[in-house]
């Protein structure tokens, strides 16, 4: 694969050098300061206001960066955000926000503003199935935002916006067409095929994106360390004697997305949808080698609304929405006698597990009134029904297969209401000399069964000593409801929900230094999440139980500097982060989090088309907890410190002779075939995940 790779990019630099050489130098990707300063981000007040005075501290990646460093899907863009901490296990993506990690349950992902969160565990439903082609840009806050948000904005808030219609803006003219193909081909037989295309006419517009991933993720590194019981599994029960000649191993992954959307006038309706196959990666490779899990995971998101502008002052919208889930395992199970001598000892049984369909039913309205320029208010309602499928085994009983609900899982918590009224104040002042004061104040009463009620204050202050600065002070509160995973085997009727609040202070800039467009992001925050949940065996009754107790803290500075002149842009982030975890043998220590990352990205422009970039991340040392080689019980093990390069060789933009843009670009990562691994924030066996080897990946994109 990597010699097909790598004369297929020579074909390519053969062919389109000689053209490239007929153009002269224009750096089409030059920022504007200007520009940046002012660009609208909707995420931090669920309003458009500009980047600089938005409330709190928001970064935005959008497609022209993301097509620069050649990222495939949100794992590689997240990677960029300075102060977010991702751990991929080869399927899932598990991680969190500000030093506090698991499986993401606390960071609120958005699709164009709408809820994608797994009903079952309360997971960002991310895997590999957000490539990059559906996407306009990323917004992500950092910091609670449950004033606006509800449950799972705890740490912050991910919104992705499309590349089709916006439905929530008044649609003024037809929109511009757009058709665009593209795909990648890659080694560990990789394949990507994705197609979107959107206009509009008269009162009505339309979009589709779709997407198919496939790929084997079988390199041998990776099956080489799931071999390996000292750095892999550390399974006490298991290591000593499961096959460790087999190579039945597998990790294939499949995926399909589906985005649509269509208005006429003031109505529209929309969907979301994505399937996954084999949900575990490396995680649960088990008694056989073969992948825990044959089974598939997804997700529809039906929606349809209306937009309101009864007049100048007063615009909203009311919006109905269904999300239905699924989740279907099947894997290799086993029960291992105490005198078990060899892997032929181990009773191994193929189980099947399901959950689902899950659906929840929505409604929200959300209406503004801007009193003057200066001045606006936000009221809302958010309110929805749950219904989680039950939980279904199959037990093979005599060689009679039964479907039984396993003993404790809560059916009475099926079924659940939300409902939650939101207000938000914003208000502008004009001071001397040019200076401004933006206050955004907002409130939330939430109202939902099985767990208690909640206010949920949010207020930003930002001080805009002239038109290229902002000094920002932020308090957030934020919750995250309890799942029914922590119901299971629970007899209590209710649980608090987990609480976060945060104070912030922000400063950001814009300057021109020697010929450079600079900005620059520096933040210092104190969070603080109470009422952990805690899962602790009860001996007298015989059952488990979910406990509510104890605080954990984190503080630290994050950093984004951006910058952009002549043939050269890019940027540099990094992060200090100081939390305290839960004690491990008598002491708090920080684990599953590097106490330092720094991450510098470089585009060098030849010309309009031709463009080379880089970038680096490293990572300190870091400490998680796994169990010990003798059984006995658990130890923290450290992760060594990393560096990696990855490079993006792209020609943009090339006219072909019918008509259409061509773009194609070859993309290395890990090129110095650094090894090193993630943590498992999850879990502590498998304690850590081997990342990716050396490896390249062609990638094209035609638009019509």
């Amino acid at each position: 694969m990597t010699l097909r790779l790598t004369a297929l990019c020579l074909f390519c630099t053969s062919s389109f050098a000689q053209a490239a050489q007929d153009h002269s130098t224009a750096h089409l990707f030059e920022l504007s300061l200007d520009q940046l300063l002012s660009m609208e981000v909707s995420v931090a007040a669920r309003k458009e206001e500009s980047w600089l005075s938005a409330a709190g501290t928001v970064y935005v990646i959008d497609k022209d960066e993301i097509a620069r460093f050649g990222w495939r899907d949100m794992k590689e863009i997240l990677a960029a955000i300075p102060n977010m901490d991702t751990f991929y296990q080869w399927s899932w993506l598990a991680g969190g926000q500000r030093g506090f990690t698991g499986n993401m349950s606390s960071t609120l992902l958005l699709i164009d503003g709408r809820e994608v969160q797994n009903l079952l565990a309360n997971e960002a439903f991310m895997m590999n199935n957000f490539p990059a082609h559906r996407i306009e840009r990323v917004e992500v806050l950092q910091g609670p935002n449950s004033t606006l948000y509800g449950g799972n904005a705890a740490q912050g808030v991910i919104n992705i916006i499309t590349r089709l219609p916006s439905l929530h803006q008044k649609t003024q003219g037809d929109p511009d067409r757009v058709f665009e193909i593209g795909g990648l081909i890659g080694e560990v037989d990789t394949q990507q095929a994705n197609l979107l295309f959107s206009g509009g006419q008269n009162a009505w517009h339309y979009g589709l994106s779709a997407s198919w991933f496939s790929s084997d993720l079988d390199y041998q590194e990776v099956s080489d360390f799931v071999f390996d019981d000292q750095r892999f599994s550390r399974s006490p029960e298991l290591d000593n004697i499961r096959d460790h000649g087999s190579r039945g191993y597998r990790n294939n992954e499949h995926n399909f997305t589906v985005d649509a959307r269509l208005a006429y006038q003031q109505y529209y309706l929309g969907m979301d949808m994505t399937r996954t196959f084999n949900v575990s990666g490396i995680e649960r490779v088990a008694y056989d080698f073969v992948t825990g899990d044959d089974s598939w995971r997804g997700y529809n998101l039906l929606f349809a609304g209306r937009n309101f502008q009864p007049d100048e002052h007063w615009q909203g919208f009311m919006e109905v929405s269904l999300f239905r889930e699924y989740k279907e395992k099947a894997k290799q199970q086993g029960r291992v006698p105490d005198d078990a001598l060899s892997f032929d000892d181990i009773e191994v049984f193929a189980e099947r597990e399901d959950i689902g369909p899950s659906y929840r039913y929505r409604f929200r309205t959300q209406f503004s009134y801007q009193s003057t320029p200066d001045q606006d208010w936000i009221i809302g309602y958010d309110g929805w029904r749950t219904d989680i499928g039950h939980k279904i085994r199959d037990v093979d009983n005599a060689g009679q297969i039964t479907p039984i609900i396993p003993a404790g899982w809560p059916v009475d918590k099926e079924k659940s209401d939300k409902h939650a009224l939101y207000g938000q104040y914003a208000r502008r002042w004009e001071l001397t000399q040019g200076a401004m004061l933006n206050l955004t104040a907002g409130l939330r009463y939430n109202k939902q069964d099985f767990t208690d009620d909640a206010w949920l204050p949010r207020i930003s202050l930002v001080y805009q000593p002239d038109q290229g600065s902002a000094w920002k002070l932020t308090y957030g509160e934020a919750f995250r409801p309890p799942t029914i995973f922590e119901f299971d085997g629970v007899q209590d009727n209710s649980l608090d929900s987990q609480t976060v609040d945060m104070y912030e202070l922000n400063y950001s800039q814009g300057w021109q230094w020697q010929g450079m467009e600079l900005t620059n992001v520096v933040a210092l925050y104190s969070m603080t999440i109470k009422n952990f949940y805690q899962q602790i065996f009860d001996t007298d009754r015989r059952l488990w139980r979910t406990e509510v107790d104890g605080k954990q803290q984190a503080r630290g500075v994050e950093n984004l500097l951006r910058f952009s002149g002549g043939q050269w842009q890019g940027f540099l982030g990094f992060r200090y982060v100081s939390a305290d975890d839960p004690q491990l043998d008598g002491q708090d220590h920080l684990v599953n989090v590097p106490r330092t990352k720094v991450k510098l990205g470089v585009t060098y422009h030849q010309d309009e088309h031709w463009q080379l970039s880089a970038f680096v991340d490293h990572w300190a040392s870091t400490l998680t907890e796994a169990n010990r080689l003798d059984g006995a019980g658990t130890t923290l093990e450290k992760i060594p410190a990393w560096t990696t390069l990855n490079l993006h060789l792209r020609f943009a933009d090339w006219p072909l002779s019918t008509g259409q843009r061509l773009n194609i670009g070859l993309y290395a990562e890990n090129l110095l075939d650094k090894t090193y691994y993630h943590g498992n924030p999850r879990g502590t066996a498998p304690y850590q995940f081997i990342q990716a080897p050396r490896n390249l990946r062609l990638q094209f994109s035609v638009l019509f």
